[in-house]
């Protein structure tokens, strides 16, 4: 898990996320992937060759305007601390997601990863900014999208605030479902919901990562609960 912890290590409040943005670029190219960064900052990247890819996306910000924080462990769970031993927010949300895009990269063969920058922005649009300034065409040979962004263990969300329809029912495999403790719920706002109401007409959801408490100091991961969200997306992609 040391790459999980050295991505919670580095703040990335929303609008401050160069310092991650770096190390995921030189750890992506030491991978021997290229990558593009779009005029916004969002970084896309892509492995293999194909006529249509799945893909993956996460979001590189948080939340926590905590300059250092000191990332530990109890047992399964995994949390953060300041200097003076407080807990403080751990930026899980969504460095567990951006976690599960970067081993998929380097496992599977073929794959489209987007990670957005200022998804936790307020402002006129409530966040997802983005995603709301990504080109769509980029999108073009992409079959589908899973976004993993989510809180808890088992939510697949297949429809987002305000009604967005992600995917139909029956998109999400079943039998994936049931095995790894999986079900089809309605969510909130995430950048899959933005690109979606800009016109994407692939289907996606958003998917539970491990991570609890978001956006609070007492933010933790259950390491158990985020292994088994990355065997559910790494087999529903190498099925599908």
């Amino acid at each position: 898990m040391d790459l999980l912890r050295q991505l919670y290590a580095i703040p990335s409040k929303s609008g401050r996320e160069a310092n991650i943005s770096s190390f995921v670029a030189r750890y992506v190219k030491d991978m021997g992937l290229s990558l593009e960064v779009d005029n916004f900052g969002n970084l896309f990247i892509v492995k293999g060759s194909a006529q249509s890819y799945p893909c993956v996306t996460a979001h590189l910000d948080e939340v926590h305007t905590i300059e250092s924080r000191t990332i530990c462990s109890d047992g399964e769970i995994i949390y953060a601390v300041d200097n003076e031993g407080r807990r403080v927010g751990l930026g899980a949300d969504d460095k567990n997601g951006v976690w599960i895009a970067l081993k998929l990269l380097s496992e599977l063969p073929v794959l489209k990863v987007v990670l957005f920058v200022e998804e936790e922005r307020d402002g006129e649009l409530a966040g997802c900014r983005g995603s709301r300034a990504c080109s769509i065409e980029w999108f073009h040979d992409v079959e589908y999208i899973l976004a993993i962004d989510r809180k808890g263990a088992s939510d697949v969300v297949i429809l987002g605030k305000g009604g967005v329809v992600l995917c139909d029912d029956d998109f999400p495999p079943r039998d994936l479902l049931a095995r790894y403790g999986y079900s089809c719920v309605e969510g909130g706002r995430t950048d899959v919901v933005a690109l979606k109401e800009r016109g994407l007409k692939q289907p996606c959801c958003n998917i539970s990562c491990g991570y609890y408490n978001a956006h609070k100091e007492d933010e933790y991961t259950s390491i158990s609960d985020l292994l088994n969200g990355y065997a559910f997306v790494r087999e529903w992609l190498q099925r599908y």
